[in-house]
């Protein structure tokens, strides 16, 4: 069995961001997408990707940052409320600063669990800012894994993918991300399924229950690339020894 992480980061605040930032990038979107849909809208996908993933019987995590550039994590209140109410996983989307500074990171920690009101066992570090001491730390915080850690942006190997324990953390490697994808792996639309396919291969070459994992950002469902996102999980859930999987589920199966 492979085993697919299938997480979510959502980097902007829930207006998204700055209208000048929108227009300077209008090319990423069919020009049919941009012109009918509200600009606060088109990196705004949470129901989207619910509804998509819902018709796959698939449940992901989606991990949340507490500090948003001229926003606010509680204008996501009632969107991680109804993720939470149908079974999606929140993780902690870890500011930069805080990962040499415990307190800063406790501190982001309960800020999110004031709205779930649930521990937060699953961490990514905004901008994969991994270093060697992160693992230890979260642990101390009560994490249960991490998924932060990238050895390249323009490549996928086996490097980027299974898992290990580090510090008492598990720790989940980044497989497959639209971004690097897209810019670094210059992969186009038509490039995307066998470019899964190819993780799947390698992965089933290294174990029989290797793990992959897999951010799709929340703002890119309505792009170019990102529009690809349930023709990916359509292909992926037609393989027989595929478990799509939220990270929280992943480490329970795991312990």
């Amino acid at each position: 069995m492979q085993y697919i992480f299938l997480s979510h980061d959502v980097d902007w605040r829930r207006q998204g961001p700055p209208i000048d930032h929108i227009l300077e990038r209008r090319d990423r979107f069919s020009k049919e997408i941009f012109d009918k849909t509200k600009p606060e809208d088109l990196y705004r996908n949470i129901r989207e990707y619910m509804e998509i993933e819902e018709r796959f019987d698939i449940r992901s995590t989606f991990f949340f940052r507490t500090n948003y550039e001229n926003g606010s994590i509680d204008e996501y209140e009632d969107d991680i409320k109804q993720l939470q109410r149908s079974n999606w996983e929140i993780g902690l989307h870890t500011d930069p600063s805080s990962v040499d500074d415990l307190e800063k990171n406790q501190h982001e920690k309960e800020k999110l669990e004031m709205i779930t009101g649930k521990p937060i066992i699953g961490n990514r570090v905004h901008f994969l800012n991994y270093n060697s001491e992160l693992p230890g730390k979260l642990e101390k915080l009560g994490f249960l894994y991490d998924s932060s850690l990238r050895h390249s942006k323009d490549r996928i190997d086996e490097k980027e993918m299974g898992h290990s324990i580090i510090d008492g953390i598990f720790e989940f490697p980044v497989t497959l991300m639209d971004a690097y994808l897209f810019t670094h792996m210059k992969i186009k639309e038509d490039g995307l399924i066998p470019e899964f396919k190819k993780a799947l291969d390698i992965g089933r070459n290294i174990s029989d229950h290797n793990v992959i994992s897999v951010i799709w950002h929340d703002n890119v469902l309505k792009m170019k690339g990102g529009r690809m996102y349930a023709k990916i999980l359509e292909f992926l859930s037609s393989q027989d020894d595929i478990k799509i999987l939220s990270g929280i589920e992943l480490t329970r199966i795991l312990k």
